[in-house]
């Protein structure tokens, strides 16, 4: 259903969580892009009980959020587990769904289900994709270099942007692995600038560390403008902490020499994705500065999925 401008309505609706939010909003502006739709976002907080609950029985799953027929779009964009019996009850004969990771439901209540390969999840519906989609494109990345680059130019080149995860819900990163990563990192700054940013995961008292031991480095202090992308799109090497798929990804995506840090050493899916971005040649072990992967394309899946998703409408 197009709206009175005349577009087509892309809806990406989550959860709320950062990662959930960047998947949705990233793959719906891209297939925004390819169809001259608009873009619409709203985060639905949902317990883990209600979510339960709404797979099983889908009255409760709310699925007027968007609040009357005018407001329908043609294409919802859910992102997380919690969120998507919402996303299936909004499904119609003129809206299409699409969900962002296992919903660990019933997968034809889907147009379409995109599912990390490592999941090892498959259907005549499914997309698998090499790790996790994100906001990263040419044009963001090109805009946040205009605006960062300034702020960086007093940095010793080449530059290095450091993104820093931590602790997981399964596994604990144990002190000598982040005095290790400092010293490393005081290693590399011998020859390399470094913009360094930290998570939410990450162990209390390591921004102290790094400023005692990196004196020249940036780091974001986490008041102000997030340096995230302007790192990625400033950066010559990237290095980034192996307790992600989602930063490995947008890292990747960002199309720069990229290495895998060894800090959590969690295994699992999480390992395996890792594994797959480098025999892709996207990423390599860390092992100093990064390179083996200096001719690689950028990672775009979301590009990828984009294209088939626009296929939808």
């Amino acid at each position: 259903m197009e709206t009175n401008s005349a577009k087509t309505l892309i809806t990406a609706i989550t959860d709320g969580r950062a990662g959930n939010v960047a998947m949705a909003t990233g793959l719906a502006a891209r297939v925004a892009a390819l169809t001259g739709g608009a873009v619409a976002q709203q985060d639905i907080p949902v317990g883990r009980t209600r979510s339960w609950l709404a797979a099983r029985l889908p009255f409760l799953a709310q699925p007027a959020v968007f609040g009357g027929s005018e407001a329908a779009p043609s294409l919802v964009i859910g992102a997380g587990r919690r969120i998507a019996p919402t996303v299936a009850a909004l499904r119609t004969k003129g809206t299409a769904v699409v969900q962002i990771l296992d919903p660990k439901m019933s997968l034809r209540r889907f147009d379409c289900v995109i599912i990390p390969s490592h999941d090892g999840v498959s259907a005549p519906n499914v997309l698998q994709t090499l790790g996790s989609l994100g906001r990263v494109s040419d044009d963001l990345l090109e805009a946040e270099r205009v605006h960062w680059q300034p702020k960086f130019s007093a940095l010793q080149r080449p530059l290095m942007a450091v993104l820093i995860g931590g602790h997981t819900k399964r596994k604990t990163v144990q002190d000598a692995a982040w005095m290790r990563l400092v010293g490393d990192l005081q290693a590399l700054s011998a020859e390399t600038g470094l913009v360094i940013t930290l998570s939410r995961r990450t162990e209390k008292g390591l921004e102290a560390r790094l400023r005692d031991a990196l004196p020249d480095a940036w780091i974001w202090n986490g008041q102000g403008d997030n340096p995230y992308f302007g790192m990625l799109a400033c950066a010559d090497f990237i290095l980034v902490t192996d307790d992600t798929v989602n930063m490995a990804s947008e890292a990747a995506s960002a199309g720069k020499p990229l290495a895998i840090y060894p800090l959590l050493e969690e295994g699992g899916k999480t390992a395996c994705f890792h594994d797959a971005l480098i025999t892709a040649g996207h990423a390599e072990r860390f092992n100093g500065l990064p390179g083996n992967n200096a001719t690689a394309a950028p990672l775009d899946e979301t590009g990828r999925i984009a294209e088939k998703i626009a296929g939808l409408l």
